[in-house]
């Protein structure tokens, strides 16, 4: 039987070390994830070139002759295995889970994230929890889809909330059986220091039964915004269930 905590209690347990939980403790579920994960970033910098700084393209000859820009960037390629193990489900829809990530480039310890209804996660911001986890932990929000008419062709948008400017958007693609197929776009962006805009485009399969995704698959473009330039950064990001704990297949 699920635990039944309040919202505040779930948002609590995300302060609590792991070892609170007795060693000897199972979870109520564990999900698996096969993650496919890859990141391609440049970033501009203007700089004068006034003096011939070191700062300057080295094959610009002309570089004291006025403003001039360098671009620097950088890629990861990445693969691996996520675990969502979750400890508590709260009266209000919300989850409790353990979640870790063993990739090629990136490892993340267990760490305690709080899921709410609507997908809002919860957690130490001393413990930052990797991007693969970010993009995917959303999506067992037990609130995410069980109050919508799940049929094709039917279409949502959800507003993010202030300070961020935007929406998302879902739209059912099909439907088999308990499962789900939805295109998921999103467009959001802020202004101020550190002003960013970011476009997505996705498909996501969801099994209805379970309220967890089948698969994933986003591609981002983040541009980050400032007075001396700019980072423009591509996402793709998969995700694959492997195993869950409640499927009996």
């Amino acid at each position: 039987m699920l635990a039944r905590v309040t919202a505040f209690a779930a948002v609590l347990a995300v302060a609590l070390p792991l070892p609170a939980r007795a060693a000897d403790a199972k979870p109520l579920r564990t999900l698996v994830f096969q993650v496919a994960y890859s990141i391609t970033s440049i970033s501009q910098q203007r700089v004068s070139g006034l003096g011939g700084s070191s700062m300057s393209a080295p094959d610009s000859t002309n570089a004291a002759a006025g403003p001039t820009s360098i671009s620097q960037g950088f890629a990861v390629d990445d693969s691996g295995t996520m675990v969502v193990d979750v400890v508590a489900a709260t009266a209000d829809k919300g989850l409790v889970v353990d979640v870790s990530y063993h990739g090629k480039t990136t490892n993340q310890m267990p760490i305690r994230v709080a899921i709410l209804s609507d997908g809002r996660l919860g957690y130490d911001p001393k413990k930052p929890i990797c991007d693969q986890a970010l993009q995917l932990l959303p999506l067992l929000a037990r609130g995410a889809f069980s109050d919508r008419e799940l049929s094709t062709g039917v279409a949502w948008t959800v507003p993010f909330q202030p300070p961020l400017s935007g929406s998302k958007k879902y739209r059912v693609t099909g439907v088999t059986g308990a499962d789900a197929t939805f295109a998921v776009s999103s467009d959001v962006s802020t202004k101020g220091p550190q002003a960013f805009d970011e476009h997505s485009d996705g498909t996501l399969q969801y099994a209805t039964d379970l309220q967890a995704p089948r698969r994933f698959d986003v591609q981002m473009r983040n541009r980050h915004f400032t007075p001396e330039g700019g980072q423009t950064t591509d996402t793709r990001l998969t995700a694959t269930l492997q195993s869950d704990s409640l499927s009996k297949t």
